[in-house]
């Protein structure tokens, strides 16, 4: 919960009104090599920023959608997760969440396996777009054991697809997850055509 002094007196913060925090990350964007407008429009919905990788890396985030939440007290929960992964999927592009406030367990849960970029003020303040979150710490001292990392506990495609040709876990079509982080690698397209492997896992 937001417990900024002033908040509701900064042009572009106040109840219902995002553009402070649009504009901020904006800016991080342009300084992090992007083009990016707020404030567009896929089909009838709002998207509050979108941005376009100046030098392209032939990496999924060389496109990003983003929601920006700059809220003074109330949680995000998992409907804000879907509704901004659906987008980005339309738009092939890869999710970013920008927010001022608090996730569910469930919201932090499903935005850890759809590898969505959570990303708090301080976070505006690095050098580059920041990797998704994709392993929690262990809870206990001295747990040894590996990991929880996202692609090991978010599941397979439905059976009926899994052999399908091309059918990956990605946000930008011609990239396939690698490994057990964040990684993604290009897709040949004599690959998509040979393909007849499971995405288990991924």
């Amino acid at each position: 919960m937001r417990t900024d002094a002033g908040y509701d007196h900064v042009d572009g913060r106040g109840h219902g009104d995002g553009r402070w925090l649009e504009y901020q990350l904006q800016r991080a964007l342009r300084r992090w090599g992007y083009r990016a407008e707020t404030r567009q429009t896929l089909f009838s919905l709002e998207i509050d920023v979108v941005a376009l990788r100046e030098e392209k890396q032939q990496e999924p985030t060389d496109w990003i959608v983003a929601q920006c939440k700059d809220w003074q007290s109330g949680t995000i929960t998992p409907g804000t997760i879907f509704r901004l992964c659906t987008v980005a999927f339309a738009c092939r592009a890869m999710p970013v969440l920008c927010h001022t406030t608090e996730l569910t367990t469930r919201a932090e849960e499903l935005a850890r396996q759809l590898e969505v970029r959570v990303l708090e003020l301080e976070d505006l303040e690095r050098g580059e777009l920041p990797a998704p979150k994709v392993a929690k710490p262990a809870a206990d001292l001295h747990e040894w054991d590996l990991q929880y990392r996202v692609r090991e506990n978010r599941g397979d495609f439905p059976w009926l697809l899994r052999r399908e040709p091309g059918k990956h876990f990605s946000y930008v079509p011609g990239f396939e997850p690698v490994g057990k982080d964040c990684e993604y690698e290009p897709i040949d397209d004599d690959d998509i055509e040979d393909d007849t492997h499971p995405a288990a896992g991924h």
